[in-house]
């Protein structure tokens, strides 16, 4: 080595060493470097997953205790406590049922038939676009010019145009926000929203949380029916990317120790796969095919599993068979999403060009199956908000975990539990009589235990304290409670409603006392029942629905394949408690409305633009299909246009035959005069 420098010198050794190290550098496998940032990944979601199990233990108590009590179903420790003193084991589901009817109430709220729970307002123009505002005091300049207007009048025509410009410009947005709308729902459809939205309201009223995911980006298969020549059709399979809603339970939501709203640090979620759903994954944007096949390589005949705390009592409870005698053909994946510092990105080994500060927090998304990466992007969302909305039946502050319905009433429960086995108790030792026996006078082989009808009780007289006398048994039964315990139970079933907001004539039950007995008094009690749960619909508003409709939006916003005349900038809006849970009051009010306004004085202040608007807005809050009956403006105004023509035509013609009346009447009138004339006699000159 010491002979090739001094042979070569120090220019061309440099040159030497550059090639060396440029052959090292072709010589490497291209993805040694991918490689390394999927291992670091790994490392760093499997830390922040293990953080997330550890913190979420006591959480999973919770949500356990929540679920067995939904399902009536006592503890382990409970029910071998009952065992052991005895008697019976009868749990009474008063948390099921308030359960239950606050999902229906829940869903007859959000699902009313024809009607949406959401909204899309347009920005409202503040201000022309700068080139449509040029091009208008050009021409008013100009016109003004021409004709000698004063610059001052010339101005305000220039201001009556723009307002009348600003007006046109926001129907122009609310007509494109209604076709928008529309294809929001299409979307929601297609995505199987009714079903999830459906399990997610079983958690919201479970559960101290109840999480939606979405949008979520499936390849799936879709059947077209084709006619060919001879008028047959044929199905053509296709695959499609289709946007898909999910409710995540929250057994499988893990967020982050210092998570109180979601998108304030990061996100796991536990995901299950099945082989066909990992196969379809490849080739799609943003994930690793060469991960998945390794997935499919190492697991595909015994599955792979990530063991919760939870797992065999939550499969127990679910009615799932969580027996390990079976072959387990899932692949459980956690999937990430939060933010991660650009530093750490570029350190291993994020491509540079994705990071423009390294000081920067960079929204990261991936899935991560055992040690394999299957897919690891930045998060597409522009925002970097994670793709989960959450709602929680009563908000805890300061805390990602609220408080739910089984947990409020729980010492009712348990109480209303107590008592019942108590009553139970009573009776059964009530129902059949007690018996007393002398065994001394019983005797030998004698089985005093078995009591049955005509039973021949032998004893010898001349033992026991009873000799001569009785036979040494007594019979007695003990006192019944049943009146005093039905009493305290239907006490605690009353606090039940009081506690839960959801007292038991809202569930149809007769029990009311009280003005619950007569229709307006139940009309006020019910409108003041409601009050509870407009807090449970606002927080699904706030939480769930308008975010969700929000990032539905900005997806079709982005999507090329949308058509530019149904975008623009507007912002979702839930429909809101209030109208939703009086849409009877309100239609109510708009027919009371439209009948006010059936006289010619309010029809010529409306107008017929005016009549339709209101028909629209009564036939759609009931459920009946406008555009189907009434006419558009454009469609009415040529009607009116038509009708206008057909008037004017039959007036023309009315008049024309008029006149050919008073002309034929006149030809009538002259010849008649000229004929009176000619009968007079003529007198001489």
């Amino acid at each position: 080595m010491s002979g090739i420098l001094q042979a070569l010198g120090a220019e061309e050794t440099q040159k030497v060493f550059d090639e060396r190290a440029q052959n090292a550098r072709d010589n490497v496998d291209p993805s040694f470097g991918q490689q390394q940032v999927v291992s670091s990944l790994a490392q760093y979601i499997k830390t922040c997953w293990d953080t997330a199990k550890d913190h979420k233990m006591k959480v999973t108590d919770r949500l356990t205790n929540c679920l067995r009590r939904r399902r009536g179903v006592y503890s382990s420790t409970e029910l071998a406590a009952i065992q052991k003193s005895g008697g019976s084991e009868i749990f009474m589901g008063i948390t099921g049922s308030k359960a239950r009817h606050a999902k229906s109430w829940l869903s007859d709220l959000y699902n009313p038939t024809g009607d949406r729970p959401f909204t899309l307002d347009p920005t409202p123009v503040q201000d022309l676009p700068p080139n449509l505002k040029q091009t208008l005091l050009m021409e008013t300049m100009q016109g003004a010019l021409q004709l000698g207007v004063p610059e001052e009048t010339a101005y305000q025509l220039m201001m009556k145009h723009e307002d009348r410009l600003k007006d046109e410009l926001n129907q122009e947005g609310e007509k494109r926000m209604e076709k928008m709308a529309k294809h929001i729902e299409d979307v929601l459809c297609e995505g199987n929203w009714r079903h999830e939205f459906d399990e997610f309201l079983d958690d919201l009223t479970t559960y101290p949380a109840a999480i939606m995911k979405g949008v979520i980006f499936k390849q799936k298969k879709e059947i077209q029916w084709l006619q060919m020549d001879t008028g047959e059709f044929v199905p053509k399979a296709s695959t499609a990317i289709n946007r898909e809603l999910k409710r995540v339970s929250p057994f499988d939501a893990y967020p982050s120790p210092n998570t109180v709203n979601i998108g304030d640090s990061w996100f796991c979620e536990h995901i299950r796969y099945t082989a066909t759903d990992l196969a379809s994954m490849r080739g799609m944007k943003g994930y690793n095919r060469q991960a998945i096949e390794s997935v499919l390589r190492d697991y595909r005949l015994s599955g792979h599993r990530e063991w919760m705390f939870e797992s065999s009592e939550r499969e127990r409870l679910e009615g799932r068979d969580n027996s390990t005698a079976y072959r387990y053909e899932l692949f459980d994946a956690v999937e990430y999403n939060g933010p991660i510092q650009g530093a750490q990105l570029l350190e291993w080994g994020m491509d540079p060009k994705l990071i423009d500060d390294p000081y920067n927090e960079y929204p990261v998304s991936c899935t991560m199956i055992g040690p394999h990466i299957i897919r690891a992007l930045i998060n597409p969302d522009p925002t970097g908000r994670p793709p989960y909305f959450k709602a929680s039946w009563l908000n805890v502050p300061n805390s990602f975990w609220g408080e739910a319905l089984p947990e409020i009433i729980a010492d009712i429960q348990d109480a209303a539990n107590s008592t019942a086995r108590s009553l139970m108790n009573n009776m059964a030792m009530g129902a059949g009589p007690q018996t007393a026996i002398d065994v001394s006078m019983l005797p030998t082989g004698a089985n005093p235990t078995a009591i049955y009808p005509r039973k021949v009780w032998l004893y010898d007289g001349s033992k026991g304290n009873h000799r001569g006398g009785s036979a040494g048994v007594n019979f007695f039964s003990p006192e019944i409670k049943a009146n005093e315990l039905l009493t305290v139970y239907e006490r605690f079933e009353r606090y039940a409603d009081e506690k839960s907001g959801i007292p038991a004539y809202m569930q149809g039950s007769d029990s009311g006392a009280g003005a619950a007995r007569t229709a307006s008094g139940l009309s006020m009690l019910m409108n003041a029942a409601s009050k509870s749960i407009k807090d449970v619909v606002r927080n699904v508003d706030i939480g769930v629905i308008e975010p969700l409709i929000n990032s539905i939006f900005m997806t079709l916003m982005l999507d090329p394949k949308v058509p530019n005349e149904i975008k623009g900038d507007a912002k979702a809006k839930a429909r809101g408690s209030d109208a939703l849970m009086h849409k009877e009051a309100a239609q109510m009010r708009q027919q009371e409305l439209l009948q006010l306004t059936n006289n010619p004085t309010d029809l010529a202040i409306i107008g017929t633009d005016g009549r339709l608007e209101q028909l629209r807005q009564v036939f759609k809050s009931g459920d009946v299909p406008a555009e189907r009956i009434l006419p558009s403006k454009e469609k009415l105004q040529e009607r009116q246009n038509q009708e206008q023509q057909a008037a004017q035509a039959q007036q023309q013609e009315a008049l024309q035959i008029e006149q050919q009346l008073k002309a034929q009447e006149h030809k009538y009138n002259m010849a008649l005069e000229h004929e009176k004339h000619s009968h007079q006699p003529q007198t001489a000159a």
